[in-house]
């Protein structure tokens, strides 16, 4: 009787559970594409980077480009300093908007909170209406269903012991070894679908279609960003801009802003550097300069940002955006 009345509404009950939760991360993962978009529609700098790790790359590409502009610049103590005009560009507008809780601010709290404005999420769910992102809207119908699942495991636990309980009166000496294996397997068939799903696209900003888009341009040598549609890229940065929307800030494609990501050197680094002459990146601003630019500028910028051309510190003027 415990066949029919117990075990058979557990294994029913775990498998509507799996089957919920497998619906519900599939609708979120690979959501229908409601505008589908060209194949010959090329990615923006945003757009790789969300497909390459979500909200944050986005928020540390558009800090990049920031700093190649002359408009992010680094303290000595490895901080980013808000106090540059602000670019036509939403991302990195929001970006020099984070000013308003200090001029000088720590470089990851600066990416976490740009990654949650409003300009990033139009980025996200333009991808998202394409086909190409998660759907973070639906992340908590994953949640609720993982939650339903392990519910319901405890439940077929609890049948199983009843199972075990009724056999053992009804049956007589020994036969409550039947129950007992049965709902063992049971847990454990459920126990092994488990472990062996993938939960690693919650940690990324692509669907599977936007993963294949992503590598794409992962391995096309030739391609170069722009910050979004009808914003153009001064020349000289685009190669290095490429370099961080496709693989993340590190010390290959930008080191001062990746430093200062981590907060600075470890302090054994920091020692053993101390004693070496200083890079000219890292040297104090000049007696002539300091008198002229007064104290206060000795403790913001120390190092010019890389790949800016001769004649442009990221006004403007080229029309780039920045």
């Amino acid at each position: 009787m415990w066949l029919a009345y117990l075990l058979v509404p557990a294994a029913v009950l775990l498998a509507a559970a799996d089957l919920l939760r497998t619906l519900a991360h599939r609708r979120m993962t690979r959501p229908r594409a409601r505008t589908p978009r060209p194949a010959r529609d090329a990615l923006t700098m945003y757009e790789v980077a969300h497909l390459r790790n979500g909200a944050s790359a986005v928020a540390e590409t558009a800090m990049a480009a920031l700093h190649l502009a002359g408009r992010l610049p680094i303290t000595a103590d490895h901080r980013l300093d808000l106090t540059g005009r602000r670019p036509r560009d939403p991302v990195q507008a929001a970006v020099l908007a984070l000013r308003s809780a200090g001029d000088v601010r720590p470089a990851a709290v600066v990416r976490d909170e740009a990654a949650g404005s409003a300009a990033v999420a139009r980025v996200a769910a333009r991808l998202v209406e394409q086909g190409l992102a998660m759907d973070k809207a639906r992340e908590k119908g994953v949640d609720d269903a993982t939650d339903f699942e392990a519910a319901a495991a405890c439940l077929a636990g609890v049948l199983g012991i009843a199972a075990v309980i009724w056999s053992a009166a009804a049956d007589g000496p020994w036969h409550w070894l039947r129950p007992l294996g049965a709902f063992a397997l049971l847990l454990v068939v459920r126990a092994g679908r488990y472990a062996g799903r993938d939960d690693r696209p919650r940690a990324r900003g692509a669907s599977p279609a936007g993963r294949a888009r992503y590598e794409g341009v992962l391995t096309d040598e030739a391609w170069e960003p722009r910050p979004d549609r009808g914003t153009r890229l001064p020349a000289g940065n685009r190669r290095t801009v490429a370099e961080v929307s496709r693989r993340g800030l590190n010390a290959l494609t930008l080191p001062e802003p990746a430093l200062a990501m981590v907060g600075g050197p470890r302090p054994d680094k920091e020692d053993r550097s101390a004693a070496g002459p200083r890079s000219p990146s890292n040297a104090p601003s000049s007696a002539g300069s300091a008198g002229s630019a007064g104290s206060s500028n000795r403790d913001r910028s120390v190092s010019d940002p890389p790949s800016l051309g001769a004649g442009c510190a990221g006004c403007g003027g080229c029309g780039g955006g920045f």
